[in-house]
């Protein structure tokens, strides 16, 4: 990380810089002493405008014992303006968060999360929408909460013509926000964003992408069964997709959080006094909702995912139409070598079946888990069974198992003294095959493939992928001798084939502004 300025420098008069501490979407923050001693950080701000130099400006007099104090805005001689601000002994709850990756203890995650959201609540009052809530914007300090970063947002009344590129961290930015809206709903969402992730020590969504993870913010529901119960109705208002049915303000949600502070204490003094066979019964929780896209309203039910019955349906039918789906890769490997030899055509055609079917089971029997998806340890092993069968249909003939020995068989093809025999040549073609499809099935990501919620019905990158690799494993001869040239060419097929037979769901047309958004953000 390169700092424009470097240790005892004083670009601003005052000031001298010890260190650089980082860089922001508006440029770099460093550590500096006063010529009086005291300890600031200092934040030189870039690509800024009229406008946010003014609505840094309406924060200066903000004053609460949760926020960043800002101490001036300076501009030196270079014609470049500093924000002058307090320096925090301590980390940031990003760090903290990095370091329990199961979430915080609920009665501190509750502590924290109230004094953050006092703090923004603050700024609400004042007319200021923070915008990049976020753990890596919050610095713990002798135990205490403090946020920072806000001096660099905006005001209510801004028109949202003049908005800049500060929107947010993709992974707690609200949906509306791809559509130009930041109001102070924006801070809701974030804040129920990071009370999930200090509660279960992960954001509720996560993606390969940045446009995935934009996306399954305008579409995905949260998976709220690994919070604890108390929250989830919490959380579930906060992270509405539609902005009007979140909480009004964030004053609201913090009353709600501290109804669960008030009666932890009573459950606990009742649980001590009162027997644990004398405790009720816990009544049938109501079903969960579902708020869609659509308008909706929060009582409609979820939607259930997929039952057994339409899986095997859909497994069913995907089984059923995987052989014709094989034919034009094997038909264009027949009319490039222009011979029908089914003793080279059979096995190729039937090994594309086989790879099909065992992608589509696999990734069928992983949907509605947590993964959503198999574990490429589970793949590997699919393609060790996929390896024995393109051994078989090779034409080699499996090892023997001889009881009693036999003297006949030379030695090197010989094993457990004579108890396993075979001809020269299989058990290190075996191993080759077992080996190929194992690395194949359990390098590449085939899930993405037969993903239901996949951009595109059919793409050529799959099989360029899977062709591309399927040929890098090839070239290890030592690894894999006397494997034909075809087996790569199973690969592709089968990529292809997967996608044809899988079902898919065309995804929801994306915002007009969320190219341009992800875009910006990746910019910074």
């Amino acid at each position: 990380m390169k700092f424009t300025y470097r240790w005892a420098q004083r670009p601003l008069e005052g000031y001298t810089i010890k260190r650089g501490l980082g860089h922001g979407g508006f440029g770099e923050v460093y550590f500096a002493l006063s010529d009086g001693g005291k300890e600031v950080a200092l934040k030189l701000v870039r690509g800024h405008t009229e406008t946010e130099l003014r609505g840094i400006a309406n924060c200066l007099n903000l004053k609460h014992p949760h926020l960043v104090h800002l101490y001036d805005l300076r501009k030196d001689s270079q014609g470049d303006y500093w924000l002058v601000m307090e320096y925090i002994h301590g980390e940031p709850l990003s760090s903290v968060l990095n370091h329990t990756p199961r979430g915080l203890p609920e009665a501190q995650a509750r502590q924290w999360f109230l004094e953050a959201a006092r703090a923004v609540a603050y700024l609400h009052d004042h007319g200021v929408v923070h915008r990049d809530i976020k753990p890596a914007n919050i610095f713990i300090e002798n135990g205490s909460v403090k946020l920072g970063d806000y001096g660099l947002s905006k005001s209510v009344a801004i028109s949202q013509h003049n908005q800049s590129t500060n929107v947010g961290t993709i992974h707690y930015m609200a949906p509306e926000i791809a559509g130009g809206s930041y109001s102070k709903q924006v801070d809701v969402y974030a804040c129920g964003v990071m009370l999930y992730e200090m509660l279960t020590g992960d954001v509720p969504f996560r993606g390969e992408t940045w446009n995935e993870i934009a996306m399954r913010h305008q579409t995905d529901l949260p998976d709220l069964t690994k919070v604890p119960e108390p929250y989830r109705p919490i959380l579930e208002r906060a992270l509405d997709k539609k902005a009007t049915r979140r909480f009004n303000d964030l004053n609201e949600m913090i009353r709600e959080v501290e109804a669960i502070g008030r009666a932890a204490p009573a459950i606990d003094a009742l649980s001590r006094t009162q027997p644990s066979a004398s405790v009720l019964p816990r009544p049938p929780e109501p079903p969960p909702t579902r708020v869609g896209l659509n308008g909706h309203s929060p009582t409609a039910p979820v939607t259930p995912a997929p039952g057994w019955r339409k899986k095997v349906s859909e497994l069913a039918g995907s089984l059923a139409l995987t052989p014709f789906a094989a034919v034009p890769v094997a038909g264009a490997w027949a009319l490039y070598n222009q011979s029908l030899d089914w003793t080279k055509l059979g096995p190729l055609f039937l090994l594309i079946v086989l790879l099909t079917w065992a992608v589509v089971i696999a990734c069928k029997t992983a949907e509605g888990t947590p993964r959503r998806h198999p574990s490429r340890w589970r793949m590997a092993w699919i393609g060790v069974f996929i390896g024995v069968a393109a051994f078989w249909l090779d034409g080699w003939t499996f090892p023997k198992v001889m009881l009693s020995g036999a003297a006949d068989v030379p030695r090197e093809e010989s094993y457990l003294r004579g108890m396993i025999q075979a001809e020269p040549g299989t058990m290190r073609t075996l191993g080759g095959y077992v080996l190929y499809f194992a690395l194949a099935l359990g390098l590449l990501r085939w899930w993405h493939t037969a993903d239901p919620r996949r951009n595109e019905r059919f793409s050529l990158f799959p099989m360029l992928a899977a062709g591309f690799w399927g040929a890098i494993l090839l070239m290890l001869g030592k690894w894999f001798p006397m494997l034909p040239g075809w087996v790569a060419l199973t690969l592709i097929g089968a990529a292809g084939a997967i996608q044809l037979v899988s079902p898919w769901a065309p995804p929801p047309p994306k915002p007009r502004r969320l190219r341009r958004l992800v875009e910006m953000i990746t910019a910074r």
